[in-house]
């Protein structure tokens, strides 16, 4: 619901970029309008990849934690995002987004109700962490073990001084 109410809307603020005027041309040539439309259709783009790569691992039955997770980051991550398209795109309309007269303010509150709808964005925060926790803390989870590493460094974690560049490149240090 919310990806197809953003969608149109930033099309339409996109669409009225190239007919409205301020200060004798058209508002699509100004930065600070083209940057709003920019991070409008990089969130939707990112919307779109965050849900098809969560449908993949529904598909290959992933874990049920890591599905359970990634659709919790889904929901959570895609509803914000359309909230600020829907926000960037009546920003971009300015008052008249604000009316009835496009249908943006109809996508504001669509979005908005799709933050609520079904888990609000707290709820998701709770049940990623949790099934984050499970993922981590599981016996199977492969994992590097980072407090090792701060006790026992190799060679290739070590900070170099110039004078170890120097050996390194005369061959005298070699990664073990």
């Amino acid at each position: 619901m919310t990806i197809g109410s953003a969608r149109p809307a930033l099309e339409i603020a996109a669409n009225y970029t190239t007919k409205r005027k301020a200060f004798g041309t058209t508002i699509n040539n100004f930065q600070g309008v083209n940057f709003q439309v920019a991070e409008a259709a990089t969130l939707l783009d990112a919307c779109r990849s965050m849900i098809y790569t969560t449908a993949c691992a529904v598909d290959r039955k992933a874990d049920p934690h890591t599905i359970r997770r990634m659709v919790s980051e889904s929901k959570k991550f895609v509803t914000e995002a359309c909230q600020k398209v829907a926000h960037n795109s009546m920003q971009i309309m300015g008052g008249i987004g604000y009316t009835d007269v496009y249908p943006i303010e109809r996508a504001l509150r669509d979005t908005r109700l799709g933050m609520i709808w079904t888990g609000t964005t707290q709820i998701m925060n709770l049940m990623i962490q949790h099934e984050y926790y499970n993922e981590i803390l599981a016996p199977s989870y492969d994992r590097r073990i980072m407090e090792d590493d701060a006790t026992n460094p190799d060679i290739t974690e070590r900070c170099f001084t110039d004078e170890d560049m120097t050996e390194v490149f005369d061959g005298k240090i070699l990664n073990t």
